[in-house]
């Protein structure tokens, strides 16, 4: 797909975010950045933010690490997701054991994925959106927990929830409910009806 403006960029290491962008047409620079989000998610539990708000703030620094290294004119697109369980956040595992940990306190229980994308031009903030796909577990027996460990392997850790929805991780689900796109980090939707509204894409 041809683009009206100026190239985007995408301020993430993430390849599910890539290839949704790029399954979409779009023309991107991917440009992951340096950013301390520990410091900034105590800072923001410090100021009583919702895990919502938090995800928002955090894909917010993203971008304008990013804006801080780019043209005036750049497209620059930013993300962040957090797992909320009751109000609780969940981190990626460090390793399988932490994954089993974490899958076990997930099952039989519904949680929400906190997943925020904010667009700047330049340096100047022109949207944001937050989506909160729910994701219910089943109540899987442990005999498949360790079935699934054992197959996914360190593929998980990079995931938060340890699980891949595009592998047995289907598996791990009753149901589901929203954006497939948000599940995966990204709202695409929403926000390609922004780039079109911005002259970005095609209308």
């Amino acid at each position: 797909m041809t683009l009206l403006n100026n190239s985007i960029i995408l301020a993430s290491g993430s390849s599910a975010r890539r290839v949704l962008l790029e399954e979409s047409g779009l023309i991107i620079q991917v440009r992951p950045v340096d950013l301390d989000e520990g410091a900034l998610r105590q800072q923001c539990e410090s100021e009583g933010k919702s895990l919502g708000d938090t995800a928002l703030a955090l894909a917010d620094a993203k971008a304008r690490l990013a804006a801080d290294v780019s043209s005036d004119t750049s497209l620059i697109i930013a993300a962040d997701q957090i797992l909320d369980l009751d109000g609780t956040a969940f981190a990626k595992p460090q390793d399988l054991n932490e994954a089993k940990t974490h899958l076990k306190c997930l099952r039989n229980r519904t949680h929400t994925l906190q997943t925020a994308v904010v667009l700047y031009r330049g340096t100047q903030k022109i949207w944001e959106t937050l989506a909160t796909p729910q994701m219910t577990m089943r109540a899987f027996s442990d005999e498949f927990l360790e079935l699934y460990l054992k197959e996914e392997g360190d593929r998980i850790l990079s995931c938060v929830g340890a699980y891949r929805l595009e592998g047995l991780g289907i598996q791990l689900f009753s149901k589901i409910s929203g954006d497939q796109d948000a599940i995966l980090g990204l709202p695409r939707l929403s926000l390609l009806e922004k780039l079109r509204q911005e002259n970005v894409i095609l209308a």
